[in-house]
């Protein structure tokens, strides 16, 4: 029997609160009260209620005029608030019986005003991170590929099997973008505001991270053969000339601290004739220096002696095939060399690890200028070596990371099955793009305010008991228990002395204490770089307490 018109189910309209705030988006919210739902479904119960909800509109914004949301730990929460209406003459609000399920996403835009968005996906048990919503379909998709899966059924039971597993031999049709849940205001607040109010959380912190591998140069502006990477790297690894300090000597562990420790006492164990050139404004001094940030870039950055990939054995392949000269010794008439990566395995172990127990080569002449083509094939391994070093130190990237993303939050509500008609999925328009707040900046909540003790009080002292205790190792406590001289100056605590672990206890008010009279000695004497007391130190007076 064909249904009649009355019969077929009606647009469902989704957006800001009417007589709140205009627009098919939902309303953020920042609030910074304690119960601040309850608040907010109060409020929205009356005329004057609502003047006051739409004063907590989030509306703080960057130098650039960016909407910013801040984090929990800011103190600060932000409310997605929705309507739901019938959008037939009179339109009136929408039955809640009618609704399956209602939820929000907060999505990554790529670029500011574009329409291309990205939602936080896992998928088979995997957290996968961003990916384009094209991937499941589009914006206006459902969220969840159980419900998509279930979406294109054709009613006959052997068909519906073909398709379903057709569709799971794709890689994105198990893709679940996440989805905050977003309640339905309690009827009596619904008949009240003559509305059907929907509101849900808004995430800003999340302590989730992808299971897929960080891009390292995702502007491709980092490159092998890019300005910026040619400028970071030390001249020889650019495949220029240069000049090595102290040749023909045999490395010393001690140069590094003669050469980068503003000390005008000569170390133990250093020549006087290498002290001359490497203390402050000897001739050699720059040049050691050089050479050291050769060998931490080798080291530290590119992983060049201690890794087994095959980007770190490339990038040695590279070095072993340079030829550095070495001075020729009294009688010597035939030049001697040393391939590269043998000396710098060894320099970095002599001078950056200071392992005293290794054998000192001899430091050669020079870095010799590289061929066009050995110099781009140097590059190209120290850059392919970079990414993968970057690989390993960022094996996960978080949720919100990254500093500079903008979002979007867009709502949705899944309606029953209706006349005959399947469930079906109804989204909100896309709020404004907004950032979040780095966690150190301030957001206008008052500070959390912390009680020292009065140090003159009547026997502060004596209740000050020790209520933290630190194990400390017998190589730390005999650094802290030898000359404060030589620990400003960064020398090693002499051989032997106390070869047992202590257990120190202390109070923790008084750490707290010294750390404010510390705290405080710096800022002012930072204050003449920085200018900055009247920005992050703010004191006032209040009236002293009666007994």
């Amino acid at each position: 029997m064909a249904r009649t018109l009355t019969q077929l189910p009606h647009d469902v309209a989704l957006g800001a609160p009417r007589g709140v705030a205009p627009g098919g988006a939902p309303l953020l919210l920042q609030r910074s009260d304690g119960d601040f739902i309850d608040a907010v479904l109060d409020e929205i119960t009356s005329t004057e209620g609502r003047a006051r909800l739409l004063a907590t509109r989030a509306a703080a914004r960057t130098q650039r005029q960016v909407l910013k949301l801040f984090q929990p730990i800011q103190r600060q929460h932000h409310l997605a608030v929705l309507e739901a209406w019938c959008d037939t003459p009179g339109t009136p609000r929408l039955d809640p019986a009618r609704v399956e399920s209602a939820g929000l996403v907060v999505r990554r835009v790529r670029r500011a005003g574009s329409a291309t968005e990205e939602g936080w996906m896992r998928s088979r048990g995997r957290l996968r991170g961003w990916l384009p919503v094209q991937r499941i379909g589009g914006a206006s998709n459902d969220p969840a590929s159980q419900l998509r899966l279930h979406s294109g059924r054709t009613g006959v039971a052997d068909i519906d099997h073909e398709l379903m597993q057709l569709a799971l031999q794709r890689e994105d049709t198990l893709l679940d973008e996440h989805v905050v849940p977003m309640f339905v205001a309690p009827p009596d607040v619904c008949k009240a505001a003559g509305k059907t109010v929907y509101y849900g959380l808004v995430p800003t912190v999340s302590g989730e991270q992808a299971e897929t591998a960080p891009v390292f140069d995702e502007a491709n502006t980092f490159g092998p053969e890019s300005a910026d990477f040619r400028h970071h790297l030390v001249q020889a690894l650019r495949g220029e000339a240069m000049d090595f300090p102290l040749d023909g000597e045999t490395l010393n562990p001690v140069w590094t601290e003669a050469a980068e420790i503003a000390t005008t006492v000569r170390p133990n164990g250093l020549s006087t004739e290498h002290w001359n050139r490497l203390h402050p404004g000897g001739g050699s001094r720059s040049s050691m220096q050089r050479f050291l940030r050769l060998l931490r870039q080798l080291d530290s950055e590119f992983n060049a002696f201690a890794g087994n990939s095959a980007a770190a054995q490339a990038l040695r392949q590279q070095l072993a095939a340079i030829a550095l000269p070495l001075k020729l010794r009294e009688g010597e008439t035939v030049a001697r060399t040393v391939n590269a990566e043998t000396f710098l395995r060894q320099a970095v172990q002599v001078l950056v690890q200071r392992d005293e127990q290794v054998a000192r080569p001899e430091m050669p002449v020079r870095w010799p200028a590289l061929p066009g083509h050995q110099a781009s094939a140097l590059r190209l391994a120290l850059s392919r070596a970079l990414t993968e070093r970057f690989a390993q130190l960022n094996l996960a990237p978080g949720r919100f990371d990254d500093a500079g993303a903008q979002y979007v939050v867009r709502a949705f509500v899944r309606l029953k099955p209706e006349c005959g008609c399947p469930a079906r999925i109804v989204w909100s328009e896309a709020t404004e793009p907004f950032v979040i707040a780095p966690w150190f900046e301030g957001s206008g909540a008052p500070p959390v305010r912390i009680d020292l003790p009065d140090i003159t009080a009547p026997g502060l002292l004596a209740s000050l008991k020790p209520n933290v205790s630190f194990a400390v190792p017998a190589a730390l406590q005999n650094l802290l228990g030898g000359n404060p001289k030589d620990l400003m100056e960064g020398k090693k605590p002499p051989e032997g002395g106390i070869t047992i672990g202590w257990i120190c206890s202390f109070s923790l008010p008084a750490i707290t204490i010294c750390a404010f009279i510390v705290l405080s000695i710096f800022l002012g004497l930072l204050n003449l770089i920085f200018s900055w007391l009247a920005f992050i130190k703010i004191c006032i007076p209040y009236p002293k307490k009666g007994d």
